[in-house]
């Protein structure tokens, strides 16, 4: 290596390292150093003297701004060392060390710096060329806006940061948004910007997005970071239903409805009803999204929606059906007929029970019988009851039960009353008195139809009709029953001659001796009142009684008539204890002088044997006996007093005649 070429070196290393006189002088520092504003930076220095270590405090240590002259700004004096507490001195003056740390980096401190050491005494030595600082602008942390968004409008995210140093590459980076991609927005050299355009999205609200800034001479990175605060319409509107205990809501219970949503701001919230029954929806107050009822009624059943709101918009809530469970209620049970109201026998019939109730109730149908008053269960019947063809026995006071497992209800009776024609037409009799009987509904109407020029006597209503005749002749009787339904006959009763007199004489024979029965004992009642009342002696009453018991023979006084009219004395009429049973009727019994064998109607007469106890009775005339005026007793304006507990107590009576005859007390007795 020739001269030059140690020469050249030598010049290098005196900037890089500083130079030092060939004497034994010399400072030793970093050509230059870079540094960021606001980072500390530390001058490593050193310096040498050619004389014996001196003491530190023989020796002033003064860091000098470029020009580095006497009367340069200081940056640092060893004299004065608390001049400025940014500047910290690190070196050891006794061991030759000057070095100096700067610990916030600022833009005054972007020159060249020299030190100078003096020891006392002695001369004094100022390194130079320097060391050159180079400070570089810190960028400012980065601000990104906007910070609030609305869900589906297209907005600008946009980071900026000021300070920027020209000399250094600087650039803007976004997290917490993939796949996006930013520009630069901004015109000024100083100011950094990045902006990022995007859609928001309800998802995106409360996103942490984060821009940093980062200067590609240092390892340096700033970065700042915001909330996105992302408006949007409420979503996800639901009802839940608070209760106690179990999912079953019976009414009387306590229910609370509580709509919840997501957001942003918090929504307002409205409540609909929609009716089951009419379809039609009305608004419901509610406070903070809960509905509330302290004790629900099968009336809040229904279908109910929430609606939740706020600026950005609405949105409403699926419907959520509401089934409060009670007992029957309005238990009714109709008929399910056809085009006219009128239920007649034969017709196709339903009955129909129905209720409210939830959960649906089962129904048990009851029939009561009007005649008894008993009530029965109809079986196998599941709410409807169906005639096929309805029969008069069906008529009857029919309810039914509705039954869930809270409760049974009873309807109200109805009574189903089936028309029909009439049945069981028929014709009975007794004596000369006919009856028709008809059962029908409505009630029929009876006629007669008859033999022979008579003049009938018909008493009766509706339901019953009695037909009295006065004829000797044979006659053929029948009725008829009507009403709007049907007109049905009966059956037809004849009568003849013989049969009619046989019935005479059986009733007047019968009749006499309860007449004759009847005067004994009316005359045994008056005597017995006069006995007590002192107008006959004991003796005569005791000697009639005698009489009429030993059936003597009496001899009838020389008249026509013997009993032709029995009748009632006034003191037997109005004594109280007499009874209307007891009210006497009367016969007329006529004899003919017949002799024996001449009564062709009654041949057995002439069947006696001769010689017998009887011929010598039949020898004698005997008198033969016509039946005439019999009659049903009938009561007249006189004789109210007759009291009769059923209308076929009616005494059938006649007259019975004796002519110039005395008459035998055994013949009587025939």
């Amino acid at each position: 290596m020739t001269t030059s070429h140690w020469t050249l070196a030598l010049i290098v290393l005196c900037l890089i390292q500083g130079c030092s006189s060939m004497n034994g002088w010399g400072v030793s520092v970093p050509g230059s150093l870079s540094a960021l504003q606001g980072s500390s930076v530390t001058f490593k220095c050193s310096f040498r003297y050619p004389d014996r270590p001196q003491p530190a405090h023989k020796i002033i240590a003064v860091w000098l701004k470029d020009p580095c002259l006497d009367g340069s700004e200081e940056l640092y004096n060893s004299d004065n060392p608390n001049q400025d507490p940014g500047i910290e001195w690190i070196g050891n003056l006794g061991q030759k060390n000057c070095s100096l740390r700067i610990k916030d980096v600022q833009k005054k401190h972007n020159h060249i710096f020299c030190f100078r050491f003096r020891i006392v005494g002695k001369d004094n030595w100022t390194g130079k060329p320097g060391l050159q600082l180079i400070v570089y602008a810190r960028p400012r942390t980065p601000v990104i806006s906007p910070s609030e968004l609305v869900e589906g409008v297209t907005t600008n995210l946009k980071c900026s940061s000021s300070n920027i140093d020209e000399k250094t590459k600087t650039s803007l980076n976004w997290y917490g948004l993939p796949d996006q991609s930013a520009e630069q927005c901004s015109d000024d050299p100083t100011v950094l910007s990045s902006c990022l355009r995007f859609i928001p999205s309800y998802q995106d609200h409360n996103k942490i997005i984060k821009c940093s800034v980062t200067y590609s001479a240092f390892a340096y990175s700033d970065k700042a970071s915001i909330t996105l605060n992302v408006s949007y319409a409420p979503k996800n509107v639901t009802i839940r239903v608070d209760k106690g205990s179990g999912l079953t809501i019976r009414e009387g219970d306590k229910l609370s409805l509580m709509c919840t949503s997501n957001s942003n701001p918090e929504a307002m919230y409205s409540w609909h009803k929609r009716e089951e029954e009419s379809g039609e929806t009305r608004l419901i107050n509610g406070s903070k999204g809960t509905l509330s009822f302290q004790s629900i009624t099968s009336s809040d059943s229904g279908f109910y929606s929430c609606t939740a709101a706020n600026h950005v918009g609405s949105s409403k809530s699926k419907t959520l059906e509401i089934q409060v469970q009670y007992a029957p209620k309005n238990v009714t049970i109709q008929v399910v007929h056809g085009s006219h109201l009128e239920i007649i026998e034969g017709d196709t019939l339903s009955l129909m029970c129905t209720s409210n109730s939830n959960p649906e109730a089962t129904y048990t149908l009851y029939k009561r019988e009007e005649s008894n008053d008993q009530t029965r269960a109809l079986s196998n019947v599941k709410g409807t009851l169906t005639f096929q063809h309805i029969s008069r026995t069906d008529s009857g006071f029919y309810s039914c039960t509705a039954t869930n497992y809270i409760g049974n209800v009873t309807s109200n009776d109805l009574e189903i009353y089936v028309q029909y024609k009439p049945v069981e037409v028929n014709v009975s009799r007794v004596g000369m008195s006919f009856s028709c009987m008809a059962k029908a509904n409505p009630l029929a109407q009876i006629t007669w139809n008859y033999t022979g020029n008579i003049k009938p006597v018909i008493t009766g209503n509706l339901t019953t009709s009695t037909l009295t005749l006065r004829t000797m002749s044979r006659i053929c009787v029948s009725c008829q029953a009507r009403n709007k339904h049907g007109l049905v006959h009966s059956n037809e009763q004849c009568t003849n001659v013989k049969e009619l007199s046989a019935s005479i004489l059986k009733f007047a024979i019968a009749g006499s001796l309860v007449g004759i029965g009847l005067v004994l004992a009316a005359v045994l009642w008056i005597r017995r009142k006069d006995l007590f009342k002192g107008k006959k002696s004991e003796n005569n009453s005791q000697r009639e009684m005698l009489d009429l018991q030993q059936g003597n023979e009496t001899t009838i006084p020389n008249s026509d008539i013997i009993y032709d009219s029995t009748w009632i004395n006034k003191s037997q009429r109005d004594a109280p204890s007499m009874k209307p049973a007891d009210t006497l009727v009367y016969a007329s019994i006529q004899f003919n002088n017949k002799s024996k064998g001449s009564d062709s109607e009654n041949p057995q007469l002439g069947q006696i044997k001769p010689g017998s106890k009887q011929q010598n009775h039949v020898d004698q005339s005997i008198d033969g006996a016509v039946y005439e005026n019999m009659d049903k007793y009938k009561q007249s304006g006189e004789e109210t007093n007759i009291i009769r507990k059923y209308p076929e107590d009616a005494v059938e009576y006649a007259c019975v005649v004796f002519k110039n005859k005395t008459l035998d007390s055994k013949a009587a007795n025939h």
